[in-house]
């Protein structure tokens, strides 16, 4: 009785609590180790009780997620949207956010999930796609065309490949997953220099 009271006083904190239980168990068990039982017992909670807010483990998953890339998204497509801010300064403010936001934090687990296990899931795989990488790419095509439009790309061709903007954010997952522990790799300066490889020195010759 006393937990349905508080259902019905707070369930946007109840909500809260149950993502904040869902990240901890993905974080150590896996997506598909994790029961939506252990996620209660996390919570301090009955199971029915996040059926009540989620049908499945997918969309416990599928928000965690979105809360974490789209923030990140809404920022770039801020700075896309204004044609006076050039393309290198909104692309080297995804790689500051999804440094800050993701690669410094424990949200990094989540990505990582997502690339061990996201091909024996592919609701949730297509999910991510659909939400929150389509999106990204439409504008990192907007940022590169006009990038290259105004001669800021060292090759033009890179405005019709958006994906390779996204491959050190990848690829400092992946080390970070298996090679850390043997071998740091300096992010700030991996997405400075990737900035170098794409864009033309301001001011300058290619």
């Amino acid at each position: 009785m006393a937990e349905r009271k508080r259902e019905k006083r707070d369930p946007q904190q109840r909500r809260a609590e149950i993502l904040a239980a869902a990240f901890a168990c993905f974080s150590e068990r896996g997506f598909a180790a994790t029961r939506m039982e252990d996620v209660a017992a996390r919570a301090g909670i009955a199971k029915g009780t996040v059926y009540l807010h989620f049908p499945d483990k997918e969309a416990l998953f599928t928000e965690l997620v979105s809360g974490i890339a789209s923030p990140i998204l809404g920022r770039i497509e801020g700075l896309a949207v204004n044609e006076a801010i050039p393309p290198r300064f909104a692309i080297s403010m995804f790689y500051t956010l999804f440094r800050r936001e993701v690669l410094e934090t424990d949200r990094r687990h989540l990505l990582r999930l997502i690339l061990a296990e996201g091909p024996m899931f592919p609701a949730v795989t297509e999910f991510y796609h659909r939400e929150i990488i389509s999106k990204g790419l439409g504008v990192l095509r907007t940022l590169l065309a006009r990038a290259a439009d105004r001669g800021e790309l060292r090759h033009p061709a890179i405005a019709d490949i958006p994906q390779i903007v996204i491959a050190p954010a990848l690829l400092s997952i992946v080390w970070m997953t298996l090679f850390e522990a043997y071998e740091h790799l300096d992010t700030q300066k991996l997405f400075d220099a990737f900035l170098e490889t794409l864009f033309v020195p301001e001011g300058g010759a290619k």
